[in-house]
């Protein structure tokens, strides 16, 4: 059939700007850009011809005219050994043929689908009735009664309900992350209480450390930030995901919940500023790129995890044009830009006022000697190179090592010192030197009068203040050296390896040095302990807004675009936003949306579920999924808003309803209606992320260490925490966290990917971590098979399970039997 459609493609001659117009483009933007366009997911961007032929880390992408040899498409064929492209679902076949149809024909991208940058798109009533930016209509019923009318609809049949014991394992992984222990399920095979089991289960304190993760995915949470080839750690980002975790377990109405994440500091309750960690724990750009593209690319971050995090819209789209597909315009983009481009970083201390007065002077005092010291050096070294160079002549005729070797060099980079004699190049070396000095004078002097005000600074994690300009003062213009003599002098009085220099242990009156460095280290043994303090943001003492940057380019600007809202969201022409920053005003205006309403209810369901009912959770736009089930989407969102925006009531009416009770049975009239149960005719089986994974294997050997919150640790194999204490790094993600698809937290995760890879068996099978659990779990059960399976699995053994425990055992050790037990499916998955 693929190879019937490629003919047939060939035969009727399509236009190659038409099968890309139609085809093609829609195609790649649905499954490819959103990790291989901005975010450049491998270094390969998908979103240009020039980006697919250079390709990324694993080389060209795109081979015009070679199907077969063109990377990207054995991706999607998945006939590559490695790469299985779309991660989330492989394309369907017709698909598939399209793009080898277009590679074959010498993938053509029309000049006409270059990205232009429009301003004139208007938004109509068909834009504002898209069914997610609708008002809310609650349809009667329940959960179940809606599913019901689904599945009678297409002629679907459910499962039964399933037992109680497959009930509360996946109660107890759904709702706090870990397994229930045998007392537990022997308790709950003897009531079949479910609403006392979930009403324990929330009011349980690991609730909010399950929770808790499912938003720090979506919040792209990390402890640190990439700085050059170097890591810039934020030493009290664990406390925004402690102040999470609080909220979740005291049930924070979300929509409160949601405008702490962006203007707790506004909110008049101090208590609700731990939410800013969501925007100030970056990520931030520091100097990998020249500021102006850094703090454009700060901005798009804030953007796109708002947007497609809050409001499911791909608004980080527009940055370079009006959106392809959905009505967002530039000047949306640029009006939300505005309000991020007027907030920047700020930490808000939890100490005292004089404990902070006390730390801050002390560490000025530091800094104060510090530039002493330097600023000594600096002399004594200007010192002792004028003093050598007053003795130049002296020193080439007694025959001074540095001089003879420097002199004797036939590769020096000029003439000037040929044929002159000692004092003639005394006399030069003092006249480079002085006019060196004036030349730095000048310059120095010009740059302090050209020097932006303080107010053009922008602020960072750690103390970073960066000119929002990529070099102040380097286009001032000053008198240079003629080349030759700028040569000359760097020769001799470059730092450390100039002929002149003098290094420090050779600088004269080293007693100086000696008092000022002493003072200093006992200035540090002095100093105070640092205070603990929130990372957030506050407005800038100058709020401005944004000009559009043409294409994208922040060094090319067109008219300027106001702070507001979205216009598609808003009932007429927007208001502008003159208060602050407007980062309040975007968090009320959010908060009000139906379809903010909407993206909280289905990644709840989701996340109990297995599958949302979009199936794209941050993209309810035209080129995000449907909603398999409207009504019910409908009916859980005016739910959430009705009880006052509860997380905990919306989540006991899900897990109370016979649909997600149903058993992970597979029906064959079902599966050959809806193989992938969009429609939930019977639960899905999910495999343990990885946080569940390594948490359960610490319960198994009893070795779970229990206390909430706290610093994050690093994750070696003897931590006892909590997975969600784990350090999170931009810089370098856990090789563990990462083989089992944790995501990547450099930008906002809508979802996990799941992968089922033999580097996860093999983790099982030699990993440090693996061995101390299965040691303790052998430990803990002393022999005992009947107690094992209890607890790995809540159930008994079969009589085959014993006689093949009791064959294992007659010759392996009771460890190597344990690994086996934990690494089976039965307990890496959930039924």
């Amino acid at each position: 059939m693929t190879g019937l459609l490629v003919a047939l493609l060939f035969q009727a001659q399509v236009d190659p700007a038409q099968l890309f117009e139609e085809k093609i483009r829609p195609l790649l933007a649905a499954r490819c850009w959103g990790c291989h366009g901005d975010a450049k997911v491998s270094g390969l961007r998908l979103d240009s011809r020039e980006g697919m032929l250079a390709g990324g880390r694993q080389g060209a992408a795109l081979v015009p005219g070679d199907p077969s040899g063109s990377l990207f498409l054995r991706a999607i064929r998945r006939d590559h050994e490695r790469l299985k492209m779309p991660p989330d679902g492989k394309l369907e076949d017709t698909q598939i043929a399209v793009l080898e149809a277009w590679v074959k024909q010498g993938a053509a991208w029309p000049a006409t689908a270059t990205l232009k940058v429009r301003g004139d798109r208007r938004i109509s009533e068909a834009d504002r009735n898209w069914w997610a930016f609708r008002d809310l209509t609650a349809p009667r019923g329940s959960i179940d009664q809606l599913v019901a009318v689904k599945h009678a609809s297409l002629g679907l049949k459910a499962t039964g309900r399933a037992d109680r014991r497959t009930l509360i394992r996946r109660l107890s992984f759904d709702l706090k992350g870990l397994p229930p222990t045998p007392a537990e399920v022997d308790e709950f095979v003897a009531s079949g209480d479910v609403p006392k089991l979930v009403d324990r289960l929330l009011a349980s304190p690991q609730f909010g450390e399950r929770w808790a993760r499912y938003w720090l995915d979506v919040a792209r949470y990390a402890e640190d930030d990439v700085l050059g080839l170097s890591q810039e750690k934020y030493p009290n980002a664990w406390r925004y995901r402690d102040w999470v975790v609080d909220a979740f377990n005291r049930d924070l109405p979300y929509d409160v919940f949601v405008k702490a994440q962006l203007a707790g500091d506004l909110m008049g309750q101090p208590e609700l500023r731990g939410g800013l960690g969501f925007l100030g724990l970056g990520p931030w750009h520091y100097t990998i790129s020249p500021p102006p593209q850094a703090r454009a690319d700060e901005r798009h971050d804030r953007i796109d995890v708002v947007s497609r995090g809050l409001l499911g819209i791909t608004v980080g789209c527009a940055r370079c044009h009006d959106h392809k597909f959905d009505p967002i315009t530039v000047k949306d983009y640029y009006a939300l830009a505005g309000v991020f481009g007027s907030t920047e970083y700020r930490e808000y201390p939890l100490a005292p006022g004089d404990v902070v007065e006390r730390f801050e002077a002390h560490q000025q005092k530091i800094r104060d000697k510090e530039k002493e010291i330097k600023e000594c050096l600096a002399r004594k070294q200007q010192e002792a190179q004028q003093a050598a160079s007053q003795r130049v002549a002296e020193l080439i005729e007694s025959g001074n090592a540095k001089w003879t070797k420097y002199l004797a060099r036939t590769d020096r980079d000029h003439k000037l010192l040929d044929g002159l004699t000692p004092g003639e190049i005394q006399k030069l070396v003092l006249e480079v030197r002085a006019e060196k000095k004036q030349i730095d004078d000048e310059k120095r002097a010009a740059v302090e009068r050209s020097r932006p005000p303080k107010s053009a600074k922008t602020r960072l994690p750690n103390g970073f203040e960066l000119y929002d300009d990529f070099c102040p003062g380097c286009d001032v213009a000053v008198r240079s050296m003629e080349r030759d003599r700028y040569v000359l002098w760097r020769d001799l009085f470059q730092e450390r390896v100039g002929v002149m220099w003098v290094a420090e242990k050779d600088l004269p009156d080293q007693g100086e040095l000696q008092r000022l460095r002493a003072d200093l280290d006992e200035l540090k043994k002095a100093a105070p302990p640092p205070y603990p303090f929130l990372h957030g943001v506050a407005d800038k003492e100058r709020t401005t807004n944004l000009r559009v940057a043409l294409r994208g380019d922040p060094y090319k600007l067109g008219e300027e675009a106001p702070r507001r809202f979205l216009e598609v969201l808003s009932p007429g022409e927007p208001e502008v936003w003159l208060q602050g920053s407007g980062r309040l005003e975007l968090a009320e205006a959010i908060v009000r949306q139906p379809v903010a309403a909407r993206v909280a209810a289905n990644r709840i369901w989701m996340h109990l579920m297995g599958r949302g009912i979009v199936g794209s959770p941050s993209n309810f736009g035209r080129f995000g999924e449907r909603p398999t089930n409207g009504p019910l989407l409908e009916y859980l969102a005016a739910r959430l808003r009705q009880q006052g925006w509860s997380v905990k009531k919306l989540i006991r009416e899900i897990v109370l309803s016979e649909t997600y009770q149903r058993s992970s049975d597979h029906l064959a009239s079902s599966e050959s209606i809806d193989a992938d149960n969009k429609h939930f005719w019977r639960a899905n089986r999910r495999r343990l992320d990885a946080e569940a994974l390594r948490d359960a294997l610490l319960a198994a050997g009893n070795n779970l260490e229990p206390a909430l919150g706290g610093p994050s640790e690093d994750l070696g194999p003897a931590t006892r925490r909590r997975t969600i204490y784990a350090k999170v790094s931009r810089f370098k993600l856990n090789e563990t966290l990462s083989l089992f698809d944790f995501p990547a937290p450099s930008i906002t995760a809508e979802k996990r990917v799941v992968t089922h890879v033999p580097l996860q068996q093999l983790y099982f099978l030699n990993n440090d971590f693996i061995s101390r659990q299965a040691v303790a779990f052998a430990a803990r059960v002393n022999g005992d098979v009947r107690a094992a399976y209890r607890i790995l699995y809540g159930r008994d053994p079969k009589p085959e399970e014993h006689r093949l425990a009791a064959d294992f055992l007659r010759e392996g050790p009771w460890p190597d039997y344990a690994r086996v037990l934990l690494a089976s499916n039965e307990f890496l998955f959930v039924d």
